[in-house]
């Protein structure tokens, strides 16, 4: 039987793959996107601005305890700098719209964070952690099903 027309048919599930540094990749990107909807860019400003003090940190590059120390007020005074920069953008730009219109894709993206967060926190300790947000079972605010989860073992697809 042939189609009507050329439209795709509509896909009601994806399963992806991944490994677990892309998991995570994923899962901050995920948080970041529902941040930057919701206009909270202290987080996305720390890791912005106080990446390269990291990786300079990582990999030895300060000769003196002085070096590091001034490398480290750097990266601060600029992630104080654009924190501000960037509410005051959000403030000035960004003009208020309906929760349902706007937050709709970002919540998609924040179940997405909550589930992978909330598996990875039980998988890596099985015991829980009182008061620790990432055990608490994720709260589903999107228009759409839960995301389902599946974590293995490395070697778990060759038996």
């Amino acid at each position: 039987m042939a189609k009507e027309n050329d439209a795709p048919t509509e896909i009601e599930t994806i399963t992806l793959t991944m490994s677990r540094p892309v998991a995570e990749a994923v899962q901050t990107a995920c948080e970041w996107y529902l941040r930057l909807h919701m206009g909270q860019f202290w987080d996305v400003a720390d890791d912005l601005c106080l990446a390269k003090f990291h990786s300079d940190l990582k990999n030895g590059a300060f000769k003196t305890k002085k070096q590091e120390d001034n490398a480290f007020e750097v990266a601060i005074d600029r992630r104080d700098f654009m924190r501000i920069g960037m509410e005051q953008a959000y403030n000035r730009f960004v003009l208020p719209a309906p929760i349902s219109d706007v937050m709709r894709v970002p919540y998609r993206a924040e179940i997405v964070w909550l589930v992978i967060r909330h598996a990875l926190a039980w998988h890596d300790n099985p015991e829980g952690m009182p008061g620790c947000v990432s055990y608490y079972d994720p709260m589903n605010r999107s228009d759409q099903p839960r995301p389902k989860i599946e974590l293995r073992e490395k070697g778990a697809d060759e038996e």
